[in-house]
C-alpha cells in the first residue's frame, strides 16, 4: 500500500510555510477492514501527512536541489480521532534551516480544531539523486508514491 496524504496545497510561502488539505474519505484504502463500524484515520497516518507536507514544503523552498529524508520526529499529540468526511488542514513550518538540516514544527487541525501537532520534525537534506534529476527538470517531485507539481497538485499517483 502507498499512501498519499496530501490532495492540494492551499498556502506557501517559501522557506516558512506550506498548508495543504487532505479530504478523508470512507473510500480510503486505510479504512479496509479496519474499525469497520467506527472508522477512525490511523493516528501514525495523521502524523505521515504532516510529515508529507512538511517535506513537500522544504524540497519547493530549495528549488527541488535536495531531497528530505526525515530523521526524528519530537513531542507528538492527538487530541481527537478524524474520520470519513472530515477535512485535514496539514500546516507545517520551518523553525530552522542550514545546508544539510531542517527543523519544523505540524499541526493537523478538522474544522479549525487541532486534532494533531508535533514540536519538531528534524530532516536529512541530501542532493537530489541523477536518477530523479529528469523529474525535477519536468517540475514534479516525488512524494510517497506520487508526483506532485510545482503548485502542489497531484501528477500522477504511483
Amino acid at each position: 500500500m502507498r499512501f498519499y496524504l496530501i490532495d492540494k496545497v492551499i498556502h506557501f510561502e517559501p522557506g516558512k510555510i506550506g498548508v495543504g488539505i487532505k479530504n478523508v474519505t470512507l473510500a480510503e484504502e486505510f479504512f479496509v477492514k479496519h474499525y469497520d463500524r467506527a472508522p477512525l484515520m490511523p493516528e501514525p497516518l495523521i502524523i505521515e501527512a504532516m510529515a508529507q507536507m512538511g517535506g513537500w514544503t522544504i524540497a519547493v523552498s530549495a528549488h527541488y536541489c535536495f531531497v528530505p529524508i526525515p530523521l526524528r520526529i519530537d513531542k507528538v499529540k492527538f487530541y481527537r480521532s478524524v474520520r470519513p468526511g472530515d477535512q485535514l488542514v496539514l500546516e507545517t513550518t520551518i523553525v530552522y534551516t542550514s545546508e544539510n538540516a531542517s527543523l519544523m514544527q505540524g499541526k493537523a487541525e478538522v474544522n479549525g480544531e487541532v486534532v494533531a501537532s508535533v514540536e519538531g520534525f528534524m530532516w536529512g537534506l541530501y542532493q537530489v539523486p541523477d536518477h530523479l534529476k529528469g523529474l525535477v527538470k519536468k517540475g514534479y517531485i516525488y512524494a510517497s508514491g506520487g508526483l506532485l507539481d510545482r503548485e502542489g497538485n497531484v501528477v500522477e499517483r504511483g
